[in-house]
């Protein structure tokens, strides 16, 4: 163990008896030996950890996938598992493991493919036997920098995003994210969809059922059926404005003749007839009364001879 990231230098710091939770593990960083058929692993430093637990799976199956693994170090003397590795290429016939050391000498791997410098496009081509990258997996593993110039390298060779999973060592806010292609996790990501999905439906439809009926959306109902009326009395104009004329030469029919000639001679008789007009008898006016006679005056002369009546 190398005492370098939080993680390693917590660990240094743990004392007997201490207690460590542990979580996980997550992810679909995976090797499946249904689907990845012939895949390139490309480590760097300790990211050769998860292909570790691939080989030997694939070792331990006698799976005939074939696993090409690309392990760059920065020295010979610094090649995590390196025993074991050779020891898996000797047993496992589709396994082929290129070791790929930064600097120094390589006399001390005693292995069948070992190389100086960095991955390069040279050295992926050896990886897919002279450059063929069609229906391979990538698998890269190790620091943020080494997997952004494989990353780079492989989209100079026309890789495509879909063919590559990455895994990063890193806590850092660069860390890449594996692709994920794992089937379990899918299905588990589905049904947590689906069920928020579904919960948010039956909310609503409580509260379409539950909440009084706002009248903002009741239109009128005599302007709905004036609406209505209009547009039918519009329907019925088109369609009748779309009917060919029609012609009838033919003649009419005894009972419409013999109707319309009853009609006219009914006409014709009320022609001839004098109208009447009705006359009012008028009563004479009954005699006035005679006036009542008007009677006689009577007078008286005075002593001084006036007279009055």
């Amino acid at each position: 163990m190398r005492t370098r990231g939080r993680f390693t230098k917590a660990l240094t710091g743990l004392k007997s008896n201490d207690i460590v939770k542990v979580r996980g593990p997550f992810g679909g960083f995976v090797f499946d030996a249904e689907r990845d058929k012939d895949i390139v692993l490309v480590a760097g430093g300790i990211g050769i950890t998860p292909f570790m637990s691939m080989v030997r799976y694939a070792s331990t199956i006698r799976a005939e996938n074939k696993i090409v693994l690309i392990y760059s170090c920065a020295t010979q003397d610094d090649v995590p598992f390196g025993s074991e590795l050779m020891q898996l290429e000797h047993q496992n016939p589709n396994l082929r493991i290129i070791f790929l050391i930064g600097d120094g000498p390589t006399d001390k791997l005693a292995a069948k493919h070992v190389m100086s410098g960095r991955v390069s496009p040279q050295v992926l081509d050896v990886a897919t036997d002279g450059g063929n990258y069609t229906d391979k997996t990538f698998f890269l593993c190790g620091p943020p920098p080494f997997m952004n110039a494989v990353l780079g390298t492989l989209k100079t060779k026309d890789v495509n995003r879909s063919q590559i999973m990455t895994e990063a060592f890193s806590q850092g806010s660069r860390r890449q994210t594996g692709q994920i292609r794992s089937w379990p996790y899918n299905m588990y990501i589905s049904g947590a969809v689906g069920l928020s999905l579904g919960g948010l439906t039956v909310m609503i439809s409580d509260l379409l059922r539950n909440l009084p009926p706002s009248t903002l959306l009741d239109s009128p109902s005599d302007t709905s059926s004036a609406t209505l009326t209009n547009g039918r009395q519009t329907d019925l104009d088109s369609l009748v404005n779309t009917l060919p004329a029609l012609k009838n030469n033919a003649p009419p029919s005894s009972a419409v003749t013999a109707a319309l000639a009853k009609v006219a001679a009914a006409e014709k008789q009320n022609s001839q007839t004098p109208t009447q007009t009705p006359t009012t008898a008028t009563s004479s006016p009954a005699p006035a009364p005679a006036p009542a006679p008007q009677p006689a005056p009577t007078c008286t002369t005075t002593a001084s001879g006036v007279k009055i009546c």
